[in-house]
C-alpha cells in the first residue's frame, strides 16, 4: 500500500549531481567518510519527511507518495522540480565598492550578499565581479538512491520525531510525557542555550498540533539538576555543636581582681598566739 498523503516518515538516501557524479548530502555517515565528506557537527540519521507537505523536493515528493515503507529506488529529479531552472536574469554585474571593506578579500568562488539576496562570485575584473544568485544547484538534475525506511504511527515516536527535527537533541535526553491532552516537554540544561530556542519552541508546538489532533497544549520546562551529591548534603547538614565557653573580656577581669582585694580587706586577721 503506498503511503498517504501527510504520513510521517523516515528515509535514509544519497544525492548526486547528475552531470558530474558529486554527491551533494547523504544521511549515512559510512557513505559521508568513504568520500571525505563527513561532518562531525552533523548527525546522520534517517531524514523525517511528512509526505505530499514539501519538506523535500516537489518530485521526490511526488515519487514519495507512489511507495511504500521498504522500498528502494534510484530516481531522478528534473530541475523544473528539483532546485528550478538556471535565471539569466539572476545573474549580475555589481560594482566591488558595494562589499565595503571586505571587497578586497572577495575571490571568484565566494559566496556574498547583496540587496537581501545570496549568491556566488563568478568573475571579478576592472573594479566589478560578476554574481551569480541563481540557487547553486540550479538547472541540475539530482539523482536520488533512497530507501523508504519506516512509517510513524505512534504518538510517541511522532513526537520524540517532530521535536528532534526542530532541536538539534539525542533521543536519550529528549523527556516527555503526555496526560489529559497537554504535552510535556522537559529541555536539558545543555541545551538552554541553543540558538534560536524560543523560536524552535513555537515551530515544535506548531507541527505537534498538526500531526496529533488530540494534543491541545504544549508545555516547555527547562531543567536542572544539583551537581551536589547526597553524600555531600548530608555532611553540610551536620553542623558541628558549639562549646558552651564564654570568654571574659579585660573589664571583667578586673572587676574580678577588685571583689577579691576588697573580700581579702574586710576578713580580720587571726591574731598570733604570744611566744613562751
Amino acid at each position: 500500500m503506498s503511503l498517504d498523503k501527510g504520513s510521517l516518515v523516515y528515509i535514509n538516501y544519497t544525492a548526486k549531481i547528475k552531470d558530474t557524479d558529486e554527491v551533494i548530502e547523504t544521511t549515512y555517515e559510512a557513505e559521508a567518510k568513504k568520500l571525505g565528506t563527513h561532518d562531525p557537527t552533523k548527525r546522520y540519521e534517517p531524514k523525517l519527511v511528512c509526505v505530499g507537505e514539501g519538506w523535500v523536493l516537489q518530485g521526490l515528493d511526488e515519487v514519495l507518495q507512489k511507495r511504500k515503507v521498504g522500498d528502494k529506488l534510484v530516481t531522478e529529479i528534473a530541475p523544473d522540480k528539483g532546485f528550478g531552472k538556471r535565471d539569466p536574469s539572476q545573474v549580475r554585474m555589481l560594482p566591488l565598492k558595494k562589499f565595503g571593506e571586505k571587497a578586497h578579500e572577495i575571490s571568484v568562488g565566494d559566496e556574498v550578499e547583496a540587496d537581501g539576496k545570496v549568491g556566488i562570485v563568478r568573475y571579478i575584473g576592472s573594479g566589478r565581479s560578476q554574481v551569480d544568485f541563481n540557487h547553486r544547484l540550479a538547472g541540475k538534475t539530482i539523482v536520488y538512491d533512497l530507501k523508504v525506511e519506516k512509517k510513524l504511527e505512534g504518538p510517541d515516536e511522532k513526537i520524540t520525531a517532530l521535536i528532534r527535527r526542530r532541536l538539534p537533541i539525542s533521543e536519550e535526553k529528549l523527556k516527555t510525557e503526555i496526560a489529559n491532552g497537554i504535552l510535556n516537554v522537559w529541555i536539558p540544561e545543555d541545551h538552554f542555550l541553543t540558538e534560536g530556542l524560543q523560536i524552535i519552541k513555537k515551530a515544535v508546538s506548531t507541527d505537534v498540533f498538526k500531526f496529533l489532533p488530540n494534543i491541545s497544549k504544549v508545555v516547555f520546562t527547562e531543567e536542572h539538576l544539583s551537581s551536589i551529591k547526597p553524600e555531600q548534603t548530608k555532611q553540610i547538614s551536620k553542623k558541628p555543636k558549639k562549646k558552651s565557653t564564654t570568654a571574659s573580656s579585660p573589664k571583667n577581669e578586673v572587676k574580678t581582681k577588685a571583689k577579691s582585694a576588697t573580700k581579702a580587706k574586710s576578713k580580720p586577721a587571726k591574731a598570733s598566739k604570744p611566744s613562751p
